[in-house]
């Protein structure tokens, strides 16, 4: 299949067990399109795009002996009101088929909801809890404390280059990953060095790790001032 193939015609479309899932579009016809898609059976096994003939098969499955996923064709309505504009939601993959992962999702190609979420299944994939859009950090609680991420050097590496020696000529975020540590050192940076009040809004669902991200906020805006202290001090 051509690189050009792989970028047109990879798509989501709705599915009511699993939301989202990925295909390829075998034909259009006027308000109907046929697409393919892996007969799936557990979300967890759903990859963010397929490129090989062979996805792996879910645990029941397997005990079946079903060695590989399997494919099914199905007819899809543009005209549903899911479909925006009457036009199946495109991935974000380059010419080989394999998912275009992005830090921040303003940077994302096509950006609609199956995107955003197929990015963060992704990263968290990965063990990368953080991913920004804009101003914003969307964090995806990965149920563990990940220490190398809230080292004390992790800490005064975001104080420094987003408080104390902050890139003037471009955004400053650009020289960080993601990280809710970004969001603590831009707001102490527009109340300590700007004089503008701020406020940090986190908001989740039950369970979405929003206690714990305002105790690692609080403890970085209370330890940023020491981290510039330290600074001047070397």
């Amino acid at each position: 299949m051509s690189g050009s193939e792989n970028t047109t015609n990879r798509v989501y479309v709705i599915s009511k067990d699993f939301g989202w899932i990925p295909g390829k579009v075998l034909t259009t016809e006027g308000s109907k399109a046929k697409v393919e898609v892996r007969d799936y059976e557990e979300d967890i096994h759903i990859p963010a795009c397929e490129v090989g003939e062979i996805l792996n098969p879910s645990t029941s499955q397997k005990k079946r002996g079903i060695k590989n996923v399997g494919v099914k064709e199905f007819e899809v309505n543009l005209k549903d009101k899911t479909y925006a504009g009457g036009v199946l939601p495109l991935q974000n993959v380059d010419e080989d088929g394999k998912l275009i992962e992005v830090d921040d999702m303003v940077d994302l190609s096509f950006l609609h909801e199956a995107a955003i979420l197929y990015n963060l299944k992704a990263r968290h994939a990965k063990g990368i809890p953080y991913t920004r859009t804009g101003d914003i950090v969307i964090a995806v609680n990965p149920y563990q404390w990940i220490t190398e991420l809230y080292s004390e050097e992790v800490r005064c590496t975001y104080a420094d280059k987003l408080v104390w020696n902050a890139t003037q000529d471009a955004d400053p975020k650009s020289d960080v990953n993601p990280h809710v540590y970004e969001t603590s050192s831009l707001a102490y940076r527009g109340l300590a060095v700007d004089g503008q009040h701020q406020s940090i809004l986190v908001s989740g669902e039950s369970g979405a790790g929003k206690t714990e991200t305002v105790k690692i906020l609080m403890s970085h805006l209370a330890s940023v001032q020491s981290s510039g202290n330290e600074g001047l001090k070397s």
